[in-house]
């Protein structure tokens, strides 16, 4: 069933004087109301319910190959398409900042394909950013020994934020040929992006201890 947008009626004035067609019409009003509340509270309590909410909700790929100019340094991850976003804003070149307009928890889920040129062991950490600050233990390392062989990133993260506060993704190499790239469809499968995520509103703030 569909779920209302439901407000508080404007009750009927009293009459001085007891009158039934009042009565009457004053309990209509309150049942019409509390008929449209239980039919919602009822609606969220089914094995759906979950489906008549609206909530935050965002999700966003590159295609391009990211390089890192510099050993041992910070670089933001692009990602530069958007599937859909909802209560969540990107904005920075590329595609590099995620702002969320409601407080709460995020589930932050990563995702990305890192390809090296060289033969040699390499080393790539991928963490996340609050606020243009580094958020402490969110980092994975990902390491390789194989140059053209492709390997898969899967990074995964709750983060309480507040409304209009923001987070980065981050990344940093220990060589230079190491880097997130994206590979082409090709019969039968679809293409690879170098890099996805997707941003999820978990629940609100309540009790939540960072």
């Amino acid at each position: 069933m569909p779920f209302y947008n439901v407000r508080a009626p404007a009750l009927p004035q009293a009459t001085t004087l007891y009158d039934p067609r009042f009565q009457n019409t004053f309990a209509d009003v309150l049942r019409l109301y509390f008929n449209r509340l239980d039919g919602d509270l009822n609606s969220l309590s089914t094995s759906l319910g979950a489906a008549q909410l609206n909530l935050p909700t965002a999700s966003y790929y590159d295609t391009t190959t990211q390089t890192a100019a510099s050993i041992n340094t910070a670089y933001k991850i692009k990602f530069g398409n958007t599937i859909n976003q909802n209560g969540i804003v990107v904005s920075g070149t590329g595609g590099t900042t995620f702002t969320v307009e409601k407080a709460g928890i995020y589930n932050l889920s990563f995702t990305g394909q890192k390809l090296s040129s060289s033969a040699s062991a390499q080393e790539m950490h991928v963490w996340v950013a609050k606020n243009g600050t580094d958020v402490a233990n969110s980092a994975h390392a990902y390491s390789t020994h194989d140059n053209t062989q492709r390997n898969a990133l899967h990074w995964n993260y709750n983060i309480a934020l507040t409304a209009n506060e923001y987070i980065e993704m981050m990344y940093s190499v220990d060589t230079t040929t190491l880097a997130l790239t994206p590979e082409a469809a090709a019969t039968p499968h679809p293409a690879v992006p170098s890099a996805a995520l997707t941003i999820n509103f978990i629940s609100n703030t309540e009790g939540f201890a960072p």
